[in-house]
C-alpha cells in the first residue's frame, strides 16, 4: 500500500509543479469592445487567424506578425470578412473593432481599439497602461 501511495504522491507533486513551469510569453486578441463610447465602433468576429478558426475568446497566439479575417458585427452589413495583418507584441491582450468609414455607408474597417498589458505574464506584461493604434 505504501508503494502505492509513494506514487500516487509523485504523480501529483509533478503534476502540480508542472503547471508553475515558465512558459513563453504569448499574446491575446479578441473581438470584443474595449471603448463602449465611441459610436464608430463595433465589436467584431475573429473568424481566422493565419489561416486556422480560432475556438475561444480571447485567443491565445504567438508574438509576431499574423493575419486575421475579421467580420464586423454590425446591423445591415454584409457577409464581408476582411483581412488585418496586425504584429502582435509578447504580454498584450488585443482588442479588435470594427470602425465605420462613413456615416452614410457601410464600409468598415479592421482597427485595433485597444492593446492592454496581461498581468503576470512573464515578460513583465503587469506594466499599468495599455495602446491603441487609432490616433
Amino acid at each position: 500500500m505504501k508503494p502505492l501511495r509513494s506514487i500516487v504522491l509523485i504523480a501529483a507533486l509533478t503534476g502540480a509543479l508542472g503547471g508553475c513551469a515558465w512558459q513563453q510569453p504569448q499574446s491575446e486578441v479578441t473581438g470584443n469592445l474595449y471603448s463602449r463610447v465611441n459610436m464608430e465602433l463595433y465589436p467584431s468576429l475573429i473568424l481566422a487567424i493565419d489561416g486556422s478558426a480560432p475556438y475561444y475568446n480571447p485567443q491565445t497566439v504567438s508574438p509576431g506578425p499574423h493575419v486575421l479575417r475579421v467580420q464586423g458585427l454590425a446591423p445591415n452589413w454584409e457577409m464581408a470578412a476582411k483581412e488585418f495583418k496586425v504584429d502582435f507584441e509578447p504580454c498584450k491582450r488585443y482588442y479588435i473593432a470594427a470602425s465605420r468609414v462613413n456615416p452614410v455607408t457601410r464600409d468598415w474597417e479592421p482597427v485595433i481599439d485597444y492593446a492592454m498589458p496581461i498581468s503576470g505574464c512573464p515578460a513583465g506584461g503587469s506594466s499599468s497602461g495599455g495602446s491603441t493604434n487609432r490616433y
